[in-house]
């Protein structure tokens, strides 16, 4: 009678391409976890910047006035006026990005502003 089973050999080598599959795989997954972090922060720094320009639409007074010149909120000031929502996390620490965090508005020439991020770590 003949026993029913797989030999050494064949569990061996079952182990050695299930590993294989492993080295590959594994960082192909760490890139697309990483590569979605990255987007969803460039994600983040844009929804920072869209809130400082609702903000700045509606107070055009406190737009800067020379070329250069820089005018800056922070993030606690426009969530507290409605601007920005309350829940904005940094996916880079998985923690609520800084409420000292600034939103600043730069005159580049007489009709373009730039928006950037200014974040405290």
């Amino acid at each position: 009678m003949r026993n029913k089973g797989f030999t050494l050999a064949e569990l061996l080598g079952v182990i050695a391409i299930l590993g294989i599959i492993a080295m590959i795989t594994v960082p192909a997954i760490n890139r697309s976890l990483n590569q979605g972090r990255d987007d969803l922060y460039q994600t983040q720094i844009e929804q920072l910047e869209k809130g400082g320009q609702d903000y700045y639409t509606e107070h055009l007074d406190e737009m800067p006035e020379n070329i250069d010149d820089l005018s800056c909120k922070t993030i606690d000031e426009l969530q507290k006026g409605g601007y920005l929502p309350l829940d904005i996390k940094n996916p880079k620490t998985d923690k609520a990005f800084p409420l000292t965090t600034k939103v600043c508005v730069k005159k580049i020439t007489d009709m373009e502003f730039d928006y950037e991020v200014q974040i405290d770590e």
